[in-house]
């Protein structure tokens, strides 16, 4: 019996731990007073753009973009100090003077150019998502953008850590991606495969200087192994902890934790497909209505998240949301069920005498992600739908998952990140999205999605997106989990982290070490 489905029989979630807790080790030799070293759960693999699409390069601050994002998810200038919508489909963006690449070639409208169209040659996400027709350089400081239909959401799109702004020096002759160079505070120093990650201080960075010299990123998959690392001073910081160890840690005096709501959802895909029973939207809202998210944050993350019965996270009140949210309703639930078919039978639903079984696949390397797959099958479990759990890697997960093979796939996406909800909509649900492997379409939907995506801010916009939000809502095609809350730890002597909401931004350049 796991943990969960013991927590479900006792109910006793104070005394639940996913995690070994182990003892904490004595305190080794501290690290270097001018370098933070990062431990790390994803390897930062600096020498490739596609592994992560590159989200690394702007977390790290090695790449800048044209518009930044604050800590309210508000855009802020960035590498560009304003841009104006001046016709549906045409934007200019002003470049900020005096800014240099790593390599001491100047940034301008020329480059900026040249290195979107680098970044939308090689990764196919991109064209997608920024929605670009043409570009040019209307004076040495001006980029105009027109886009393929009046997009409104492109300023938010260029936050997108994916279109941080490359040097040329990051290409070779054959345009193919050599190394990032960018205008960040942070410059790449060093690669050392299944090991580390090093940059180090710019000192020509247009904006406020680093306080340190140098920050590593050392590769630490293991999710106790992590947080065994600061507690023996081998490391400085810490992220995606065990909930076990946050409570540790929380304990300890010699370390500060972080903890905060960011963007990020983990939630159930549905196969609306033919080889799967969730084609039949009764059974997708069936089991909406059987799942406990309270239960699952209670019982699997020790409270460290926020039960989603709703799409957005609650904390972006620029989100869009259906009329009414997912609720607990076990009755509903056996009305759908019963109207597709389905008779309980000993507690178990059944159909033509055969059970309803859900095949749930996920991966392991996310650190949350085990304990919320289990738990939701649990859930299931209890409430009479048996289920397969399989766990595999992520690139093993999605191979099945692209051939139909599933009928729940656990994953986890950051809808909130660039502050507009058009980055997930589209990308993942739209009929024709790349990312959209749970063959479900709604035409309703694709028209809703394709008309906010044009709309400034407004009444007309708002409307747009609450009607993609009902339908998404009704039709049902995924299951909502739990909103994302952050958390880190550091040695107590360092200063002046807080963690940003976007959830790809560490801003290093602004920590010190007492």
């Amino acid at each position: 019996m796991t943990i969960f489905r013991k927590a479900l029989c006792t109910f006793a979630f104070a005394t639940l731990a996913i995690g070994t807790i182990a003892a904490a080790p004595q305190k080794a030799a501290a690290t270097e007073q001018d370098t933070l070293v990062v431990g790390t759960m994803w390897e930062a693999l600096p020498l490739a753009m596609q592994p992560r699409r590159s989200r690394f390069f702007n977390e790290s601050e090695i790449l800048d973009t044209l518009v930044k994002q604050d800590y309210d998810l508000n855009t802020v200038p960035g590498l560009a100090t304003s841009w104006e919508r001046i016709s549906p489909t045409v934007w200019h963006f002003n470049l900020r003077e005096n800014v240099v690449f790593h390599d001491g070639t100047k940034l301008d409208a020329g480059a900026v150019k040249f290195s979107l169209e680098r970044v939308i040659a090689l990764l196919p996400y991109a064209a997608d998502l920024l929605n670009i027709k043409q570009m040019s350089a209307t004076a040495p400081l001006v980029l105009e953008i027109e886009t393929n239909e009046p997009f409104a959401a492109l300023p938010n799109q260029l936050t997108d850590a994916i279109t941080g702004i490359y040097a040329k020096a990051s290409f070779n002759d054959a345009g193919e991606f050599v190394k990032p160079v960018g205008t960040g505070p942070w410059k790449f120093e060093e690669y050392r495969k299944q090991d580390r990650t090093i940059v180090t201080r710019f000192d020509g960075y247009w904006g406020e200087k680093p306080a340190l010299s140098k920050v590593e990123y050392r590769f630490i998959p293991d999710h106790n192994s992590r947080t065994l690392a600061l507690e023996a001073g081998e490391v400085d910081f810490i992220d995606n902890m065990l909930p076990s160890d946050v409570a540790r840690l929380s304990r300890d005096e010699n370390f500060k934790v972080y903890s905060k709501p960011i963007a990020g959802l983990y939630y159930g895909a549905f196969n609306a497909g033919d080889k799967s029973p969730l084609s039949d939207v009764r059974i997708r809202q069936a089991v909406n209505a059987l799942v406990d998210r309270d239960l699952i944050v209670k019982g699997a993350l020790d409270g460290i998240g926020e039960p989603a019965w709703e799409f957005f996270g609650p904390q972006f009140d620029w989100a869009p949301k259906a009329d009414a949210p997912f609720k607990l309703d076990t009755d509903l639930a056996t009305s759908l069920l019963n109207d597709a078919g389905y008779q309980q039978n000993d507690g178990k639903w059944e159909k033509d005498g055969k059970p309803l079984t859900l095949r749930i696949l996920s991966y392991s390397s996310r650190t949350e992600m085990p304990a919320i797959t289990e738990a939701l099958a649990a859930l299931l479990n209890q409430n009479g739908i048996a289920t397969d759990v399989q766990m595999y890697t992520w690139e093993g997960m999605l191979d099945l998952v692209k051939r139909g093979e599933y009928d729940i796939s656990v994953v986890f996406w950051t809808p909130e990140m660039t502050g507009h909800p058009d980055l997930h909509l589209k990308s993942q649900f739209h009929s024709k999205a790349g990312l959209n492997y749970q063959f479900w379409n709604n035409a309703g939907f694709d028209e809703a999605v394709d008309t906010g995506r044009t709309l400034s801010p407004g009444a007309e916009k708002d409307e747009a997106y609450r009607r993609a939000m009902n339908i998404l809502h009704d039709d049902a095609p995924i299951i909502p989990l739990v909103h994302k809350v952050s958390v880190g730890a550091s040695a107590k002597d360092v200063e002046g982290y807080r963690i940003h909401p976007s959830g790809f931004f560490y801003d290093f350049k602004s920590v010190s070490k007492d």
